[in-house]
């Protein structure tokens, strides 16, 4: 039933039917690019030629008058004639930072006459007036540099008279540039020690020399010869210029020294853009005992330190096993349970004095030397006795008077000292 009435309505349609495919064919058409057209490449107009970036350098230094010839090029190669550029284009201009500087046509080229504005950084392009509308060209940086004339208010710097040694920020001056042409803040200044000097002298080499931008700021040394020292130029601080002379250095007959302050930038390297500098000052040599002083010190300390080495090293001590008897009768000895000699008084060595012990004449150990009877001295391994009245040594089972010229106490061995008491060392 369904297809017996499609069968029927099927010859009213076929009008619509029509209709569809005639609106698909002409959309079909409108979108596909007729024979030999090409796409316009988005860098090129669309009469088939292209803006270069202008020619500028990327570094200029303020005020200059550049003078550039522009030549638009045809995207077929063929060669730029003025008549070709009258039919596609009415004007060229540049365009930095939206100041448009219009170009003279010459022929097939464009004269540009540029002049430099202000220090800073811009934007540059070229720009084409067309009877489409506006096309532009690519964009170039540029960097403008100040047209910087340094000059010191004072040429010479003069530092009064200053002592050898003293400190590094002791003796600073600034240096005035308020004289000088287009210095602005931030401008980058390259500050040096030149090798040749302006009076032709030889100047100081060793001579100290520091930069700083303001009073407490970091000093930055400067060295004879070696490469400039950079810093930026404030106008709320001062840049000055610290002088130390060297301690107990040989003084020149003209204790002065050059600097030479040079701006930095594109077209500011001509010597007349610099400011020369120069150092002077007074030098007060130092006396001869401040130059040996620490050399004069140091010995004193060496010497010092030998002699408490010595007074600690050099003096003698008791054998550690050494042992001291004493009684009034001999018999008393084989019942003294005896002593380390090392702890009677003055027994024990001290500073330059070796260990001793003083017997006075009833036996007893006394620290004091002086009134002593006798007297055993530490001698290295051996023991030195001392006599200061007549002893007697115990040998054989007999005694015998000891001479004064024996004078190693012999160990072991019964003394007998007058009648006052008897002794022995083991």
């Amino acid at each position: 039933m369904n297809l017996i009435r499609f069968i029927l309505i099927l010859p009213l349609l076929r009008p619509l039917i029509w209709v569809g495919l005639v609106a698909s064919t002409v959309a079909w058409a409108a979108d596909t690019p007729a024979p030999g057209l090409k796409s316009v490449e988005p860098e090129h107009l669309e009469e088939g030629w292209n803006l270069p970036a202008p020619p500028l350098p990327v570094e200029v230094l303020e005020g200059t008058s550049l003078q550039r010839m522009v030549r638009v090029r045809r995207s077929d190669g063929q060669p730029t004639t003025e008549t070709w550029l009258k039919a596609q284009l009415t004007a060229l201009e540049l365009d930095v930072d939206g100041r448009s500087v219009a170009l003279e046509r010459r022929g097939g080229d464009f004269a540009l006459t540029w002049q430099v504005p202000a220090a800073g950084e811009v934007k540059a392009r070229l720009r084409a007036r067309t009877a489409t509308g506006m096309r532009e060209g690519p964009v170039v940086a540029i960097k403008i540099f100040a047209n910087v004339r340094l000059k010191a208010t004072a040429g010479n710097v003069d530092f009064g008279v200053v002592a050898g040694g003293c400190g590094l920020q002791e003796h600073c001056k600034p240096i005035d540039l308020s004289g000088s042409q287009q210095l602005r803040s931030g401008q980058r200044l390259a500050i040096s020690r030149p090798v040749a000097q302006p009076d032709g002298g030889a100047g100081w080499p060793h001579l100290q020399v520091h930069v700083r931008s303001g009073a407490g700021s970091a000093l930055i040394p400067i060295q004879r010869g070696t490469p400039a020292v950079v810093v930026e130029y404030a106008p709320d601080k001062a840049l000055e210029v610290c002088f130390a002379a060297p301690r107990c250095l040989p003084v020149p007959a003209k204790p002065t020294e050059a600097l030479l302050v040079q701006p930095i930038g594109k077209g500011l390297v001509e010597p007349e853009r610099a400011a020369p500098i120069v150092l002077l000052a007074v030098v007060a040599a130092n006396p001869l005992w401040q130059c040996y002083l620490p050399w004069i010190a140091g010995l004193i300390g060496l010497l010092l330190a030998i002699f408490v080495v010595i007074g600690i090293v050099k003096p003698q001590a008791f054998p550690p096993l050494a042992s001291l008897f004493v009684g009034a009768q001999e018999s008393q000895l084989a019942r003294d349970g005896g002593r380390p000699l090392y702890s009677v008084p003055g027994g024990r060595r001290g500073f330059y004095r070796s260990a001793c012990c003083t017997f006075d004449s009833s036996g007893m150990t006394v620290r004091k030397a002086s009134g002593g009877t006798v007297v055993l001295h530490a001698d290295g391994r051996d023991i030195r006795i001392e006599m200061r009245t007549s002893i007697e040594v115990k040998e054989r089972q007999r005694w015998r008077n000891l001479p004064p010229e024996e004078k190693i106490l012999q160990r072991g061995v019964v003394h007998r000292v007058g009648k006052g008491f008897y002794f022995r060392v083991d």
